[in-house]
């Protein structure tokens, strides 16, 4: 079920915001002109000002907005003031983004930042900044501007205009809302809001409608439905005493649609969706939503097992997309048309339809949105009988998850440098360093004085004491310093959810193994949470993240003191087991199995979440194999092999590799290819373990 997203960029240029990059390597010129400008107010052009108002007022199109804005650049000389210039430069450079222009749209802000900083004005870096950040949105970079946002702040707790702290207190929100930092996205929420107090003008209604409705989705969001329907009640009246109903009501009603879905109330949000759908339909400045409420209608006819009134509502949608040349919609509704068949056992006419999406996609859509889908493709495999084929896509999709995981590693150095290393951590250290440093020059400093004023005993012992104290706190401050690093060192090999160790740990320990052989007789067991991706769309992400830490403690709970826990990824866990012996390695599964699915997990709304998990195992090292023969990397794919294997055939269960029975050199190749040959073809032998059965 898709969320709503504003279409029109002007109109909800201080309302719907993101972030940008480029002023990084200006920063330290950014804070000394700053720190040089406090008491500075901008000097605007009231003339410009009016103008660009009246422009976001209108009902300009995107192309209209952007040619009355060059032209009225083009009548601007030197002269005309700093700050509004640098608006309208933004606002053109915003323009040209909008209508796909991107490279036009960094060419203008690189005009626009030098304008900003020669005039050495908080408001214009800020603006420049704003701007950069929703264009860097629109490109879908959410995570690199994720990791500049102080080259927005900077300038912003110097900023004076009401109008632009509004804008980036409201854009820096929408970061935070977007990487599920509620807290932090409420305290610029406040900020913005505060902005709002202090002005009074035709869009100060406007804007306080967006801050509740973005209040509202971070309540729906952090899965507080009753505060959200309270903010959606109290911004309607609102939008009714400012006569802006056609603006937000459309919104409003569909946020509250939204709600009542996750609230699994689909009688009620079917309701509004199709009162929606009439209002809409002949409404320019909404028909884009039109495919949206449609695809909704037919994702709840889903949900709630009425198929033949989904596939009519998904048909109409399907129309509806197609006139809109909206492709990924259109996409996904042919997509669910084909899964609708597949729930009424037309499996071939159902699977085909879902193959031809899952192949039109998989060059054109993003991994992190293409990934899950082939999830949803194996699942219907997996319901038509079809298991050979849904392994190959289970074995894809892995191989994309790893892809996409190693991807994000890469991109989101930064991202990930704040999560184990955040600022408050970063610039303690940076604190205990500097004062190390003084600590230990001051002490250098007093032991050459001993050697040039030695003036007596008692000159002497004064500075001998003082040498004493300098020393005691030089030492404090190594000590504090050194406790700190081991700190961060340990946070940067655990999980920051559950605190289990994390793949880099794991991956340390099997390379020093490595490195050092000896003799052992280990184990490792892969664990996957069945369904988790249905436990987050029923039940929202804090409740798989309780999930996630249900499970965690539960694996604690069976293991010993010397075995390895690890977090392997998402819903994913790796025990690495000690010491273990073929005979005792499947009891321990088998308790393992039955301990996860003990009992249901309860999140903090006290739903109650039944949970069970598939694993894969095998013992280390397999079949008394060298390092040359099969390293543990080796050995680690082929149990993810007997995971998928296990999630095939049913989920709730574990499959385990416990002999080899040919020579390695005539299995390798079909194991590293084909689980199942291998199996089938007694290459090597494999035990499956059931889960208990819940009635």
């Amino acid at each position: 079920m898709r969320p709503f997203t504003a279409t029109s960029i002007m109109l909800a240029t201080l309302g719907y915001l993101a972030f940008a990059s480029h002023l990084a390597h200006a920063s330290l010129w950014q804070e000394e002109a700053v720190a040089q400008s406090v008491s500075q107010a901008p000097v605007l052009d009231s003339e410009i000002e009016q103008q660009l108002d009246d422009m976001l007022n209108s009902n300009l199109s995107e192309e209209e907005m952007r040619s009355r804005m060059v032209a009225l650049e083009q009548t601007l000389d030197a002269r005309a003031p700093a700050m509004s210039r640098v608006r309208l430069m933004s606002y053109i450079a915003l323009s040209n983004a909008y209508l796909g222009e991107v490279e036009l749209a960094y060419q203008q802000l690189d005009d626009a930042q030098q304008l900003a900083l020669k005039s050495a004005l908080p408001d214009a870096l800020a603006e420049v900044a704003g701007t950069r950040i929703l264009v860097k949105t629109l490109e879908n970079k959410l995570t690199e501007a994720y990791t500049l946002l102080n080259t927005a702040i900077v300038p912003l707790e110097s900023a004076q205009l009401p109008r632009v702290r509004y804008f980036v207190h409201n854009l820096i929100a929408s970061v935070y809302t977007a990487k599920n930092k509620p807290e932090r996205a409420f305290e610029h929420l406040i900020a913005a809001a505060q902005a709002v107090d202090e002005t009074n003008d035709e869009r100060t209604p406007i804007r306080r409608t967006h801050l509740s409705l973005r209040v509202a989705a971070i309540d729906t969001q952090q899965r507080r439905y009753e505060q959200a329907l309270q903010r959606l009640d109290e911004a309607t009246q609102a939008v009714q005493q400012a006569g802006l109903e056609a603006m937000f009501i459309p919104e409003i009603e569909f946020q509250r649609a939204y709600v009542y879905s996750m609230m699994e109330e689909y009688d009620r949000a079917f309701e509004i969706y199709k009162d929606l759908e009439s209002q809409i339909k002949d409404d320019p400045t909404w028909v884009a939503l039109e495919s949206t409420v449609l695809n909704n209608l037919g994702d709840l006819a889903i949900r709630t097992e009425r198929f033949e009134s989904g596939t009519e509502i998904l048909q109409q949608a399907l129309a509806v997309a197609e006139a809109q040349n909206d492709v990924i919609t259109e996409q996904m509704i042919r997509f669910n048309l084909g899964f609708i068949q597949v729930h009424l056992d037309n499996f071939d006419v159902g699977l085909n339809a879902m193959q031809e999406v899952v192949e039109q996609a998989r060059d054109t859509w993003l991994d992190s949105e293409f990934e899950p889908l082939l999830g949803e493709f194996a699942e219907a495999l997996t319901m038509a009988g079809r298991h050979q084929q849904a392994n190959q896509v289970l074995l894809e999709q892995r191989g994309l998850r790893e892809e996409i995981f190693n991807t994000n590693l890469q991109k989101n150095v930064t991202e990930l440098q704040n999560l184990y290393d955040s600022q408050d951590k970063a610039q303690q250290i940076e604190l205990l360093e500097r004062q190390n440093d003084l600590n230990a020059q001051q002490l250098e400093n007093e032991r050459q004085r001993q050697l040039i004023l030695i003036l007596g005993v008692v000159v002497a012992l004064l500075l001998s004491t003082l040498v004493f104290y300098l020393y005691r706190a030089a030492r404090r401050s190594n000590l504090a310093l050194q406790s700190a690093n081991a700190k961060l060192a340990d946070q940067s090999i655990r999980d920051p959810l559950t605190g289990l160790l994390n793949r880099r740990a794991m991956q340390q320990e099997l390379q020093r193994q490595e490195a050092h052989p000896k003799a052992r007789s280990d184990a490792m067991v892969l664990i996957d949470i069945d369904h988790f991706k249905r436990i987050n769309d029923h039940h929202g992400h804090a409740a798989g993240d309780e999930v996630i830490k249900a499970v965690a403690q539960r694996l604690i709970d069976v293991c010993r003191d010397n075995d390895k826990v690890i977090r392997w990824g998402g819903e994913e866990f790796l025990i690495y087991l000690t010491e273990t012996s073929h005979d005792a390695l499947p009891r321990f599964v088998l308790r393992l199995l039955q301990q996860i699915a003990s009992k249901p997990v309860t999140t903090e709304n006290g739903k109650q979440i039944d949970i069970t998990c598939t694993a894969g195992f095998i013992s280390y090292p397999f079949a008394d194999l060298n390092q040359q023969q099969m390293d543990w990397e080796a050995t680690l794919q082929l149990v993810d092999k007997a995971l998928y294997a296990g999630k095939v055939h049913g989920r709730n269960q574990a499959w385990g590799i416990v002999s080899l029975n040919v020579p390695y050199e005539q299995a390798h190749k079909v194991l590293d290819t084909d689980l199942a040959r291998a199996i089938e073809d007694n290459y090597v032998s494999a035990v499956t373990l059931h889960g208990p059965q819940r009635a």
